[in-house]
């Protein structure tokens, strides 16, 4: 399959240039991977010196992979203990690193676990017995530590993956913490550091949990994929307040999910309430949708999660949760409900599309209140172009395999039944308006003053921020 040249190099070198490991080798054709990517081809050798490293490059260019690589060509598979620390800012993201990682070293006896939180203490003391590499959230590693139920006497490599987010105030106390553990049981270890991007407030953050590191940048200003089509559409209500803007946005949601082609969509709201209510809207729509945010308990996030990797969903709504590191390689379409409040929340919302080189869609919504934020992007050289008539991805569109070209095939068969169902519900509602609408006709009398207040109270309990998509538009 082509690739964009975000991953694609000039130089005819693949893996076995790189890497001595045949097991590893075998892996990483089994996972796809054929020739390294830019990053992968700069920051692998220099990993495997041993050298401390801080390298950046844009989101889905492969970094998973090169911590990935150099972790595992630092393993001695017959020592069986904690042999690298692998952190990530969020347990989707943690997991999501796990599964790579099993996957690359699919063929070496390779013991990789997940450490999070949400899940039992005492079975991850149990899985600590046989770990070779573990991958956890800070939270969680720090508790462990504090417990002393780490092993630390083979442990040699600390990764950072998202380090932006893990230097930010809610983190670092917690980074600094292991490090703190792993100076005390004076483990000499290699640390490497990854981020979409750098700032030199980040770097000095940095400095103190890394020795005289390498650093690796392959990008300067704004880390954008080049096959990551952006587009908005501007949204107007009839009333203009909050209510009827979102029902306007629920409609245009559908609208774009039926006339822009996609595999899989991720779609992001700021709002709890609204996440919810969205994906349970697009499930009677047809649209096979599942939702994920912080509130949900983690055995049901991973189901979701799960649901999504297997194609048993069409559409995931979501919060900031999984705005970075995760990968689905199927998402060609991100569609923006509400604009974030940062710029680079945003370059990582619209980075869970056009993933390792492929081409992707994001389309913003855009109302009056995110009119400001459409102009900052404008101001920071993100372009973002009125979405037109017909859209169409590039050269570079993802190749199904055979096994989900059928559950693409039977999503978009169970859209087509959905239909008339649909189209029920839709004149159910409408008549149930109208009828709605005949009784609320005014007599030719003026109501009594009692009348006029219970009137003011039924209006006033109606309220902005929360609503029922099924109520309003079926």
């Amino acid at each position: 399959m082509k690739r964009s040249h975000d991953v694609h190099i000039d130089e005819q070198v693949d893996f076995d240039s790189l890497l001595q490991n045949p097991q590893l080798l075998e892996g990483l054709k089994k996972s796809g991977y054929e020739k390294p990517s830019p990053i992968q081809l700069k920051a692998i050798p220099l990993g495997r010196l041993g050298m401390d490293l801080i390298a950046q490059a844009k989101s889905g260019t492969g970094k998973t992979v090169v911590f990935g690589v150099i972790t595992l060509e630092n393993i001695q598979i017959k020592i069986k203990s904690p042999q690298a620390m692998l952190i990530a800012p969020t347990r989707e993201i943690a997991i999501q690193i796990r599964d790579v990682i099993r996957n690359l070293g699919q063929t070496m006896d390779l013991v990789c676990e997940a450490f999070i939180g949400g899940l039992s203490m005492a079975a991850d003391c149990q899985r600590l017995a046989k770990c070779h590499v573990m991958v956890g959230t800070p939270g969680r590693l720090m508790a462990l530590l504090d417990e002393k139920r780490i092993p630390m006497g083979h442990l040699k490599l600390v990764v950072l993956d998202e380090a932006d987010k893990l230097m930010s105030t809610t983190f670092q106390p917690q980074i600094a913490y292991i490090f703190k553990k792993l100076k005390q049981h004076k483990v000499l270890h290699q640390s490497i550091t990854f981020s979409a991007t750098f700032t030199d407030d980040l770097l000095l953050s940095l400095s103190r949990f890394l020795k005289s590191p390498q650093t690796i940048r392959l990008t300067e200003g704004v880390p954008t994929l080049h096959e990551v089509q952006q587009y908005y559409v501007t949204m107007e209500s009839s009333s203009g307040d909050k209510l009827d803007m979102y029902k306007t946005k629920f409609e245009g949601v559908e609208k774009l999910l039926s006339q822009v082609p996609f595999y899989q969509c991720m779609i992001f709201v700021n709002s709890l309430p609204r996440s919810i209510e969205l994906s349970q809207w697009l499930n009677e729509m047809g649209w096979k949708s599942g939702q994920i945010h912080s509130n949900l308990n983690q055995e049901k996030r991973m189901a979701v999660m799960e649901q999504m990797r297997a194609f048993k969903l069409r559409v995931l709504v979501c919060s900031d949760l999984i705005a970075r590191g995760i990968d689905i390689d199927r998402v060609n379409l991100v569609i923006n409900l509400d604009m974030p409040w940062e710029v680079e929340t945003y370059l990582h919302r619209v980075g869970r599309t056009g993933r390792y080189g492929t081409s992707g869609i994001a389309i913003n919504l855009i109302g009056p209140d995110d009119q400001p934020f459409l102009k900052t992007l404008s101001e920071q050289g993100i372009r973002i172009d009125p979405l037109p008539q017909k859209v169409a991805y590039n050269e570079f569109l993802k190749e199904l395999s055979e096994t989900d070209q059928a559950s693409f095939q039977r999503h978009q068969s169970d859209k087509i039944e959905a239909k008339p169902m649909v189209m029920k519900k839709k004149e159910h509602h409408a008549k149930k308006q109208k009828t709605a609408t005949d009784a609320a006709t005014p007599v030719a009398h003026a109501a009594t003053p009692v009348a006029q207040a219970t009137q003011a109270r039924q209006k006033s309990v109606v309220s902005p921020h929360y609503f029922h998509p099924p109520d309003l538009f079926f």
